[in-house]
């Protein structure tokens, strides 16, 4: 007779699923993970993985999805700690880095891979969503309240291109004898910023 479990752990055992999905990723790419892979380092059949997962393309769906929320949580968490738009601005683009390092096999599965329309689940959609309104919500309120001039999801993304361009550079050893790591990336957010200045700020800046 099969054992019946609680929500709470049905959640715990999806949570390890997509762990071990996140990290095979990482190591081995998605054509060398398969769901018996996963299920061999689990220490199951791959017929119980087809329990909580009809497909690969599913499983990494959810996987991708679970990431995203990660990412989402940091970043609303800095965005929440600060009151002056400026802080906050500084306070996400620290929390991005600090998880793009903490969690490289998530940040891997957020900005690395994409999967066919086909492949896509509701919660992944609801995931990325969420993750995009992340990375521009703080910069519409610089434009809304006149600190930042310009199109605020052309700006945001001019952030995170540098940021994130400079981040796999990072992690991939090929900055060389460029500048430190810290000392580009706020480089780069300065000169963007500068940029996206309206045009009385730059002139009083000289």
């Amino acid at each position: 007779m099969a054992v019946s479990l609680t929500e709470e752990q049905v959640g715990a055992v999806r949570e390890r699923i997509l762990r071990t999905t996140e990290r095979q990723i990482a190591t081995r790419g998605i054509d060398g993970t398969s769901l018996r892979s996963i299920a061999t380092e689990i220490g199951w059949t791959a017929a119980s993985l087809y329990r909580y997962f009809a497909s690969k393309g599913e499983l990494l769906a959810a996987a991708r999805a679970a990431a995203h929320d990660r990412f989402s949580d940091r970043i609303e968490a800095a965005y929440a700690s600060a009151d002056d738009p400026w802080q906050r601005s500084r306070a996400i683009g620290d929390a991005y880095v600090a998880f793009a390092f903490a969690e490289p096999a998530a940040y891997q599965l957020i900005f690395a891979y994409n999967q066919p329309d086909s492949e896509r689940t509701d919660d992944l959609r609801r995931a990325e969503a969420r993750s995009r309104m992340t990375m521009t919500g703080y910069v519409r309120d610089m434009v809304a309240e006149g600190l930042l001039e310009g199109d605020p999801d052309a700006i945001a993304q001019s952030y995170w291109a540098a940021l994130h361009g400079l981040i796999v550079l990072h992690m991939a050893n090929k900055l060389g004898d460029a500048p430190g790591f810290e000392r580009m990336r706020h480089e780069a957010a300065r000169l963007i910023t500068r940029g996206a200045r309206p045009l009385l700020s730059r002139q009083s800046e000289g």
